[in-house]
């Protein structure tokens, strides 16, 4: 494969037993006691996108949960917690039938073969011990592109809510499964229609800095969250994406992918 693309960013934590399934569905946001049934029957997907969060509901890290076998998962994670969140679910487990290594495997992605990331059609993620020939900058084009963001690589963790970079939007939350940490500000943002900003690729002249306010005028309408190749992602306010946009004395312009344009509008009062 010869536009295997390593991402040394990513890491991986293995959880192995019979009770894998019900211990991630109290951490994490997607319902992973239906994958772990699904696992059981053979009827499952390869990849599916959630996060573990804050209990003030901020994200602590995305996630892309792996099933392996019936009796093993592995847990695609930010590398700079790896280690943390290792130690975190094994303070967690209590008597759960869960045992917690990890594994030497690498994180890649491609362009054209692999594992779907559920994220965004044309990307693929693959696990293992490769040479890799691919160029992260194109998997990075591709983020920007499709408005994909990464927690710990973009921007730092516990730093936005999970709606803010359009995981409600990317089936990475379940809110109809029962409790899980962070659930309750997560779901009344959504249940209360007080969904504010949404992140957006941008487009404009040269590189922009984290954190460049983009403007409305002389309004704040935004931040950049990540930016290269004069493409950007930047957490928007909903009711300040009309009229002309700035970021840095220079004009940028919405980007947003048809499956995101939808949604770029503010919440109905």
């Amino acid at each position: 494969m010869t536009d295997l693309i390593a991402l040394p960013h990513r890491a991986l934590i293995a959880l192995s037993g019979p009770d894998w399934g019900k211990f991630l569905n109290g951490q994490t946001t997607i319902d992973v006691e239906t994958i772990f049934d699904a696992v059981a029957h053979g009827r499952y997907s390869p990849l599916y996108y959630g996060a573990f969060l804050t209990p003030q509901g901020k994200l602590s890290a995305d996630v892309f949960i792996c099933p392996r076998d019936s009796d093993t998962v592995w847990i695609d994670v930010d590398a700079t917690i790896r280690d943390d969140l290792f130690t975190r679910l094994n303070l967690f487990k209590l008597r759960a039938k869960v045992t917690l290594s990890k594994p030497q495997a690498q994180v890649y992605a491609s362009l054209s073969d692999g594992l779907p990331d559920p994220r965004a059609p044309g990307l693929f993620r693959v696990y293992g011990t490769y040479e890799a020939q691919g160029n992260i900058a194109d998997y990075s084009d591709f983020r920007l592109t499709q408005g994909l963001a990464e927690p710990g690589l973009d921007f730092p963790k516990d730093y936005l809510y999970p709606i803010d970079i359009n995981m409600d939007l990317m089936d990475a939350i379940d809110f109809k499964k029962g409790c899980f940490v962070g659930q309750e500000t997560t779901s009344r943002m959504k249940r209360r229609g007080t969904i504010k900003n949404r992140l957006s690729p941008l487009t404009h002249a040269g590189h922009l800095a984290f954190g460049a306010e983009v403007l409305q005028g002389d309004r704040r309408a935004g931040e950049i969250l990540a930016s290269a190749n004069a493409k950007s992602l930047a957490l928007m306010r909903l009711d300040r994406l009309d009229g002309e946009l700035t970021c840095d004395g220079r004009p940028v312009t919405l980007a947003a992918p048809d499956w995101l344009a939808p949604h770029l509008k503010p919440a109905e009062t």
